[in-house]
């Protein structure tokens, strides 16, 4: 492994993702959207840049995850239903499918959570069950993409954003 890139990589990939958390909460607050459809726009456009842009770092990081191959190929999924289900958004917005946009930004949003999802679900293994950390971390990385695609379903179904 190339250390100088790989730190180059994950700190790009930190810090589009943390523009993805900082716009996609103004993306989905209805009042933020009723008062300015220009800023919904312009906050959405740099969103949805942010996910595209950080693909590339996503992706060359999974390879270097802690839990070997099968934390790769989870993270590498996380990563593929992140930009896909943001570009599904986006196309939506684009042919005017107002509730279709909707659902794909509420889980796109959620996707974006994932990290969260994993520290916490990681503490809640390797403490409560008493797994290595190891372990516990690749379970995390299946779990964070795999729990927030539901909870995100649950949104839309009780129709929370609409």
């Amino acid at each position: 492994m190339n250390q100088s890139l790989w730190f180059v990589m994950i700190r790009i990939h930190i810090l589009l993702a943390i523009v993805a958390l900082i716009t996609g909460p103004l993306g989905l607050i209805q009042r933020v959207h009723s008062k300015s459809l220009h800023f919904h726009q312009w906050n959405g456009r740099i969103y949805v840049l942010s996910i595209i842009l950080n693909y590339i770092p996503g992706f060359y990081v999974s390879f270097f995850a802690t839990g070997g191959w099968l934390s790769t190929i989870g993270f590498l999924i996380l990563n593929t239903l992140w930009i896909w289900t943001t570009l599904k958004g986006y196309v939506s917005i684009k042919k005017k499918q107002i509730i279709p946009h909707k659902h794909w930004m509420v889980r796109s949003f959620f996707l974006s959570l994932a990290n969260l999802t994993i520290y916490i679900s990681v503490t809640m293994i390797h403490h409560g069950v008493n797994l290595s950390y190891v372990t516990s971390y690749t379970i995390a990385v299946w779990l964070c993409w795999i729990l927030n695609l539901c909870l995100a379903e649950i949104f839309i179904r009780r129709k929370i954003f609409d």
